[in-house]
């Protein structure tokens, strides 16, 4: 999954993070059982503090979009 990040955009990065996991799951690019990466290798990525990408996978498992397996990810 590639993510594109707009810091100028006036909405909260994590909140970006979150619509794009959204928009690739209703558009069939992510399936279920996909993994989402790590949150750390993600954040160096995107060059975000881990907290960030933290929050936003919060975010998404709140709204049960994705499930987190201790051991295995999200």
């Amino acid at each position: 999954m590639r993510f594109e990040l707009s810091f100028k955009s006036g909405k909260p990065v994590y909140l970006q993070v979150v619509d794009q996991v959204k928009a690739a799951v209703a558009s069939g690019a992510a399936k279920p059982g996909d993994p989402l990466p790590s949150i750390r290798p993600l954040a160096e990525e995107l060059r975000l503090n881990r907290n960030t990408v933290a929050k936003a996978y919060t975010e998404l498992e709140s709204q049960g979009v994705i499930e987190t397996e201790a051991g295995r990810g999200c």
